[in-house]
């Protein structure tokens, strides 16, 4: 199954095709630390030296939440001041297209946490009710009606789910890991940053989510 996966590398957010890299954040309240990773979320691969070099810290939301940034070899670590979600954002300049003249902004979100019930950032993915694995998809505080959320299970399974008229959505956690939820959305009202015009923003989420209950499992190698 296509599927399309979002990442930022250096100062430009790039939306990627199947079989590239993707970019998530690793939450852990015990430590109360989220680490950031850049590699093949489905095969646990994760880059370091060169690649990893590329990728940049972001923004991060709540505000005020994080105490420490440390760059490592593979991953990002950030030091939290408390324990809550987080979400990493990071704006590209506007760029062309290949083939088009449309002037194009993108914003990445890197979330992990399920415990905050309302939108973190202008665009997210808010749990519901993680008991039912329950979610809705947002853009300005407002549900985005059927659009696409796709989901990589921490085995590399992988299936598409649509939001319905109220911008909700349940997945299928059968197996206990980390899950992967992807989505975007297109601004097409035009602005200008830092004197450059754009025609249209496209938003991209990486959220994810932790399931200690379900199948367990043995990834092939």
């Amino acid at each position: 199954m296509k599927k399309l996966v979002y990442g930022f590398v250096a100062s430009t957010l790039l939306l990627v095709s199947a079989n590239a890299h993707e970019i998530w954040l690793k939450l852990d309240d015990k430590k109360s630390e989220a680490k950031l990773f850049f590699g093949h979320f489905e095969d646990d691969e994760k880059e370091g030296g060169e690649a990893f070099s590329r990728i940049k810290e972001g923004v991060v939301y709540p505000n005020d939440l994080v105490k420490e940034v440390k760059r490592n070899s593979d991953n990002i670590t950030y030091t939290l001041t408390k324990k809550s979600d987080i979400v990493v954002v990071q704006e590209g300049e506007p760029r062309k297209g290949k083939d088009s003249e449309i002037v194009t902004k993108r914003v990445n979100y890197v979330k992990s946490g399920s415990t905050i019930k309302e939108p973190i950032t202008t665009f997210d993915i808010v749990p519901v009710e993680t008991s039912k694995n329950l979610f809705k998809l947002v853009y300005n505080n407002q549900p985005l009606v059927k659009q696409e959320v796709n989901v990589i299970s921490p085995t590399g399974w992988e299936k598409s789910f649509s939001t319905n008229d109220k911008g909700e959505f349940t997945i299928h956690t059968p197996w206990i890991g980390t899950y992967l939820l992807q989505a975007k959305f297109e601004d097409n009202t035009k602005g200008e940053v830092d004197g450059k015009a754009f025609d249209k923003t496209v938003h991209a989420i990486s959220y994810t989510i932790e399931n200690s209950q379900g199948l367990t499992w043995k990834k092939n190698k």
